[in-house]
């Protein structure tokens, strides 16, 4: 339970903080669609990457994979994006043709991949798609819906801010873009720690406009040792007899 608190705790801060970053994509999008396991149940990951910069621009999750599904998914890569790809690769779902035709209208061409190619192919998707399972192997799959989604909306951050990727030089996609609002998973931990300080020790109204100081981790001074004062040597006094008789 200490770490489910830990990892649902610090996964909000996370998608808060790039919740506003406006990425710089291409003209093709590469969208598609794998099982995940939610409470026992199969439930439907739906995503869409951007083929040039590999940015993850949108994912939902849903129970089945309807034109209304297909559609969501696409409008929220529209607003991520800031605009409509020139081409959109797809595999051969159904659901696909109309979504994508009452969101980008006619002058988005949609491609259905075959299979066993290489060309206009949605082999990028799946490798991520691929990775995502194998994380969610290692819990067993998802308690419920809420679970997942916070699971796959910082995952999707993970892959976008922190994770590199050989193709674009061995940095993550968002960083090949410029300046990001968020270094690593250790930043998230300690400037989430340093606010819940703030939040505890000032007004809400305060606390709320100061600036998120950065955790500095200060090495600790080594002091010579000091014996406990009953043990320290206390200096002799000599009395000499002359001394003594005239006391």
């Amino acid at each position: 339970m200490g770490i489910y608190n830990w990892v649902k705790r610090f996964s909000k801060e996370a998608i808060d903080r790039v919740k506003d970053f406006q990425p710089i994509v291409g003209d093709t999008f590469i969208a598609d669609e794998t099982c995940l396991k939610v409470g026992g149940k199969n439930i439907w990951f739906w995503d869409v990457i951007d083929a040039k910069t590999r940015y993850l621009l949108a994912s939902r999750l849903s129970e089945a994979r309807t034109i209304k599904d297909a559609a969501l998914v696409m409008r929220e890569a529209l607003r991520k994006a800031g605009k409509a790809p020139k081409r959109i690769i797809t595999d051969r779902l159904a659901a696909y043709i109309d979504g994508i035709e009452l969101v980008f209208g006619a002058d988005t061409e949609h491609i259905q991949s075959k299979p066993f190619t290489d060309v206009n192919s949605t082999n990028i998707i799946e490798r991520f798609q691929g990775t995502l399972k194998d994380r969610t192997k290692v819990v067993r799959g998802f308690k419920n819906m809420g679970t997942a989604r916070l699971f796959t909306e910082a995952w999707l951050v993970h892959y976008n801010f922190f994770k590199e990727h050989e193709t674009l030089g061995n940095i993550p996609p968002a960083v090949k873009m410029g300046a990001t609002p968020i270094k690593d998973w250790a930043e998230v931990v300690s400037e989430t720690k340093v606010k819940s300080i703030l939040d505890d020790v000032l007004p809400s109204s305060l606390a709320g406009d100061m600036p998120i100081p950065r955790l500095q981790i200060k090495r600790k001074t080594k002091h010579p040792k000091r014996k406990p004062k009953d043990l320290r040597l206390k200096p002799r006094v000599e009395i000499s007899l002359a001394q003594m008789r005239r006391r």
